[in-house]
């Protein structure tokens, strides 16, 4: 009889509860780091390991005995991975899910790539996110490269005023406030042999920073925009190496023939523009 292969992942939430379904489904052990056994995941996975994703000795518990290590979020510490990696396949890896975790690395990597993103730059101090906004203008979109998800460590600035309350020093990724007529989603999936299948281009309406409505297929946009977005998903997979589930936010802008995307942020992972392909 053969034994099933056990995927571990870091992360107890909603996401990764979702996976389990779908690896029953599948026939795959899941096994999961949950901080609660009773938390999202906890109540209906069996093997589970306790403990948070910098906790290393929960982490080697999770991965004894795995065939691979995923994760239903971004915040994985570097020691983390760096750790797993010896013993276990990591999917995605290191080098692809930096550009997920980091948006100045995001937006580096993309623009020398040709991808169309907003207007962006590297700030370190207010002097500088003073001469970009006379640059492009006023209010500007203000985020921290690290650390934020759903509308968190986002800001709309009109000054550097606006960020002083809560800008703890290093760098920020300053962007110019997307005019956007509607927001659209690639998702798709990619084989560490770089076989891809993507899903329908979905459109997305988010309140408050957090998706409240998807809508797939896409409506309100022009088919060449849709396939505009699904390229762009499938080339950021297969040049940054990424590996299972990738998301890829976009804006939509301009009119008619006009009509284009612009890449707005990246998720190595189950996503929830992508919760009505299960």
């Amino acid at each position: 009889m053969l034994t099933p292969p056990t995927v571990a992942v870091i992360g107890g939430g909603q996401l990764a509860r979702m996976m389990q379904e779908s690896a029953i489904a599948l026939g795959i052990n899941l096994r999961a780091l949950v901080e609660a056994d009773d938390g999202s995941t906890g109540l209906v996975t069996v093997d589970k390991a306790a403990g948070s994703p910098s906790d290393l000795d929960a982490i080697r518990a999770l991965i004894d005995g795995a065939d691979v290590l995923t994760f239903e979020h971004e915040h994985i510490p570097a020691q983390t991975m760096e750790e797993a990696a010896r013993v276990v396949s990591v999917q995605p890896p290191a080098s692809a899910l930096l550009y997920a975790q980091d948006k100045l690395a995001m937006r580096e990597r993309l623009t020398s790539m040709g991808i169309p993103c907003p207007a962006w730059a590297r700030v370190d101090n207010a002097a500088e996110l003073e001469r970009f906004g006379a640059a492009i203008g006023w209010p500007l979109i203000v985020k921290t490269p690290r650390g934020g998800y759903d509308g968190h460590g986002v800001a709309l600035a009109h000054s550097p005023a606006d960020v002083e309350s809560w800008w703890g020093g290093g760098p920020l990724l300053a962007e110019a406030l997307v005019p956007f007529t509607g927001e659209v989603a690639a998702l798709l999936a990619r084989t560490p042999s770089g076989q891809i299948a993507s899903w329908p281009v979905a459109s997305t309406v988010q309140h408050d920073g957090v998706c409240a409505e998807v809508t797939a297929p896409a409506v309100g946009i022009r088919p060449e925009t849709a396939t505009e977005a699904r390229r762009i998903g499938e080339r950021i997979a297969a040049e940054l190496g990424v590996t299972g589930v990738l998301a890829v936010e976009m804006f939509v802008v301009g009119e008619g023939a006009n009509e284009h995307v612009l890449v707005n942020e990246l998720a190595m992972r189950p996503h929830n523009t992508g919760h009505w392909t299960i």
